[in-house]
């Protein structure tokens, strides 16, 4: 085999590797690490406080299992939440919700789904669905107005907890 082809050779693959490996940091680069907050995580297991987790996570906060200490992610199924005071869901936070049970023990009140799912456009109502509501107020679970909530950045790594 000629010697100027097998050079030929090694430098197109050595410039293809280069060129792979700047197109996948750059891929990294735009997209950043997220950072979960380190002062609360979600619990869903119906005995703890998930009230400030759970309106946190619906608000777009990325949050941890309490257990496991992995992600939650953009929907949670099959938990139960022990809640003492009122939950947001906002539209524009991708966030879903299935077959869910949401229990305020103190006002005697339990929501189960069903599912909610927030939607990626801010300026829609989150979509109910298969939703059955025990012992709360009249009025519960429709949409209201409320003050534009300000989505925290957690791509910055200086912004990540660190022990």
């Amino acid at each position: 085999m000629d010697p100027g082809f097998r050079r030929e050779a090694a430098l197109t693959a050595i410039a293809f590797m280069i060129l792979a490996v700047l197109m996948l940091s750059s891929a990294l680069a735009a997209e950043g690490p997220r950072c979960a907050r380190g002062d609360i995580v979600l619990w869903g297991d119906g005995r703890h406080d998930d009230t400030a987790a759970l309106n946190a996570w619906l608000q777009g906060e990325d949050l941890v299992w309490a257990e496991t200490g992995e992600p939650v992610g953009e929907a949670i199924t099959g938990h139960i939440f022990r809640l003492s005071s009122a939950i947001y869901v906002l539209g524009g936070t991708g966030r879903r919700l299935d077959s869910f049970r949401l229990v305020w023990p103190e006002r005697g009140e339990t929501v189960t789904g069903g599912s909610v799912l927030a939607g990626e456009d801010p300026d829609q109502p989150p979509v109910v669905s298969g939703v059955e509501i025990a012992g709360g107020d009249p009025g519960e679970g429709l949409p209201i107005d409320t003050p534009e909530i300000a989505p925290r950045d957690r791509r910055d790594p200086a912004r990540c907890a660190v022990s």
